[in-house]
């Protein structure tokens, strides 16, 4: 059958003309805002912090402490006794003399310490012996040192009972120093009836071992009574408090021994010791001692 002289649907909408189809552009959703980061408030710049001023007590104590320190080097220097330098310059042969008051000594001790003789008191006055003497004496001859003893004289009593106090206490051997005699008081004699009685003294113990005896005293005693008058005896000066002994060694005068302090320090003696040197090297310090073919 022919389509023609029909009236369809589509017919009657091919009648009206085409319009053209309006394309609808859809757009987008706008983007939700994306939320920013919550920005940290920025932390103040922190001021820069003063140096610490130093606290005004610390730097008092500081000088405080100072102080003190420096008050207490100049009380030691100016107050507190110090030993003397033990032996003085230009001399190389040393010795102590010793009595009881210096208790017990290590001989041995002391001789390791450049000692190279020792006095040893032995008696005083009439009858008195030191109660240390045999002990110190037999301590000093077994330790190598060179060893003498010596009479503590008083002028009040007659020299002839003072000198056989010494000649019964004391046995001397070759090698030994000769005797001494230590006279330091005048007592109320006149000075001359005093040097009598002192020769009278050292006559006698000369005779008693046959060699002349070696006389202590102080400087200003030697000076004031005994110069001039003992120049054949070999003479032991005591003089404190200065560099050099004022006396001098000549054939006249017989200089030997100066003790030059009270106060000297000495490994193996307890407590403070005197010391001496000796005017001469080691071979004239023996010359000066009992011979020992004697």
């Amino acid at each position: 059958m022919s389509r023609k002289g029909k009236s369809t649907a589509e017919d009657t909408w091919d009648a009206f003309p085409k319009q053209p189809v309006k394309r609808v552009i859809r757009t987008k959703p706008a983007a939700k805002p994306t939320a920013k980061p919550a920005v940290k408030p920025t932390a103040k710049a922190r001021p820069k912090k003063k140096p610490k001023q130093q606290s005004p007590y610390k730097f008092w104590l500081g000088i405080a402490a100072l102080a003190t320190l420096a008050l207490v080097v100049l009380y030691v220097e100016l107050f507190v006794e110090k030993p003397a330098p033990v032996w003085p310059a230009g001399h190389s042969i040393y010795g102590v003399d010793v009595s009881h008051y210096q208790k017990e000594i290590d001989w041995q001790q002391v001789r390791e310490n450049e000692v190279s003789f020792a006095f040893v008191k032995a008696t005083e006055g009439r009858s008195l012996k030191d109660k240390h003497f045999q002990k110190n004496w037999d301590g000093a001859g077994a330790a190598g040192i060179i060893r003498g003893a010596y009479h503590f004289y008083l002028p009040y009593l007659k020299p002839e009972v003072q000198a056989e106090n010494f000649i019964s206490t004391v046995k001397l051997s070759p090698g030994d120093l000769p005797p001494v005699l230590d006279v330091e008081v005048r007592g109320r004699k006149p000075v001359a009836q005093l040097r009598k009685e002192l020769k009278v003294w050292l006559e006698k113990v000369e005779e008693a071992y046959g060699v002349k005896p070696i006389i202590y005293t102080g400087y200003n005693f030697y000076q004031e009574y005994l110069a001039g008058h003992f120049d054949q005896y070999h003479l032991w000066i005591a003089h404190y408090n200065v560099s050099k002994l004022k006396l001098e060694k000549s054939e006249k005068l017989k200089l030997a021994f100066w003790q030059h302090t009270d106060g000297g320090a000495v490994k193996g003696i307890e407590g403070k010791v005197d010391c001496n040197v000796f005017y001469g090297s080691m071979r004239e310090l023996r010359s000066v001692c009992i011979p020992l073919n004697q």
